[in-house]
């Protein structure tokens, strides 16, 4: 199934669960996407109770693990969900809810339920287990009250408004208090007409427009972080083969990858993983000899052994072969003979080494800039690095926070041979 979310006209309520976003369609179907990280997975159908399809339903919310319906007469239905199961239909009991013509907007902060009203008043109801306590009204500041606000959603105890124009301001909830209103900083969200729906997982704020596409920014405080891609149009096939074990965990490797390929749109799919860790297979291949400084298509004869491992690749695919070492020692080599597409990452590696020699592969260079009036005998002296760029050519370990790519390395990763369609 497609990893686009929420891109078919019946599609009605998009909400989160956990780590799950969830999309109810006006048949009651319920479908689920698990974000990892910065990436979407392939669309799955919950099994069990159909939910949200009738047409006074009028908002849907969640509550921990409650899926919440609100009628249009205020009546309050819950699910309980189950890993990938929507439980029966039961009936809230207490109070009616977000009734009002005026009301505008529902979103939840710990067990109270928040109603939003045009003209800016806010008011609330304690949950407790399956009964909604009666309506209070929040002392303090009106909240998304303006006509360019367009969507309301909730992380910890912030209530977030996004405008038209992708202005993102918040207030900050304590108890039955709705603090002044703040704009956050960092980047703008939501101001294209073709998104459709915003919601939250964690400290990430999500956007899914019309076609499908998700993108995604993380919060820090007040700020929001840079837009990136969730759910990729693009993806490489990734290949894991283990002669050593690296010191940082491959899967923290993958998800750091993961991470700033998303930011281009790419996927990193994990095709194959093989164990070659046993102690009679091809031992001497775990330290491997290399030309110094890894030149692009010079290649030792440790090397053209090592990348004619390719059991279960395929002609697009791409190999990251983790060694335990290099001679000279390197924290990973992109060098690869032609048409087995590949690199080796070293027990010493980085957090960021395999997406580095990954982009390597697919066509990237190291970033001009860094080796500024070096002396005639070290050209390559790094005296101005730029440690916030994947492509640094002054060591991945010295990486700050997660790297970028420019946009011209974005087009050259797109563009690659080894990049596919999702």
């Amino acid at each position: 199934m497609s990893n686009r979310i929420a891109f078919n006209p019946q599609d009605r309520f998009v909400v989160s669960i956990g780590g799950t976003l969830m999309v109810t369609t006006r048949p009651g179907d319920t479908f689920g996407h698990d974000i990892t990280g910065h990436t979407a997975d392939r669309a799955f159908q919950f099994a069990g109770a159909k939910a949200a399809f009738n047409a006074v339903d009028r908002f849907v919310t969640t509550m921990g693990n409650k899926l919440i319906v609100i009628t249009q007469s205020g009546d309050v239905f819950g699910h309980e969900v189950s890993g990938r199961t929507i439980g029966p239909a039961f009936r809230f009991a207490g109070s009616k809810a977000a009734f009002n013509a005026v009301d505008r907007f529902v979103v939840t902060i710990g067990n109270m339920l928040i109603v939003t009203t045009q003209n800016g008043d806010v008011f609330g109801h304690d949950v407790s287990g399956h009964t909604i306590g009666p309506p209070f009204k929040f002392a303090g500041s009106k909240a998304a009250f303006n006509a360019v606000d367009r969507f309301v959603v909730t992380i910890g105890n912030m209530l977030i408004v996004t405008t038209q124009n992708g202005d993102v301001f918040g207030h900050d909830v304590s108890g039955h208090t709705i603090g002044p209103p703040f704009k956050l900083t960092g980047s703008r969200m939501a101001f294209n007409p073709v998104d459709r729906f915003v919601v939250t997982v964690g400290n990430t704020m999500i956007v899914t427009t019309q076609s499908g596409a998700a993108f995604g920014a993380d919060l820090t405080g007040r700020d929001i972080g840079p837009i990136f891609r969730l759910n990729p149009d693009l993806s490489i096939r990734l290949h894991l083969k283990v002669w050593t074990n690296p010191t940082i965990p491959i899967q923290t490797m993958l998800t750091s990858m993961q991470d700033v390929y998303g930011t281009a749109g790419i996927g990193v799919v994990v095709a194959s993983r093989e164990d070659l860790t046993g102690a009679n297979i091809l031992t001497s291949l775990r330290d491997l000899d290399v030309v110094p400084n890894c030149p692009g298509g010079q290649l030792t004869g440790e090397q053209i052994q090592l990348f004619n491992n390719r059991d279960n690749v395929g002609e697009f695919d791409v190999v990251a072969h983790f060694v335990r070492s290099t001679s000279p020692v390197l924290n990973g080599c992109a060098s690869h003979p032609n048409d087995l597409f590949g690199a080796a990452i070293t027990q010493i590696a980085s957090v960021w080494t395999m997406a580095h020699e990954i982009g390597h592969v697919l066509g990237l260079s190291h970033i001009d800039g860094e080796n500024t009036n070096c002396p005639d005998g070290i050209p390559n002296c790094c005296s101005t690095p730029n440690f916030s760029r994947l492509m640094t050519g002054c060591s991945t370990s010295n990486i700050v926070g997660t790297p970028i790519l420019a946009q011209s390395e974005i087009d050259t990763l797109r563009n690659s041979s080894r990049t596919r369609p999702s």
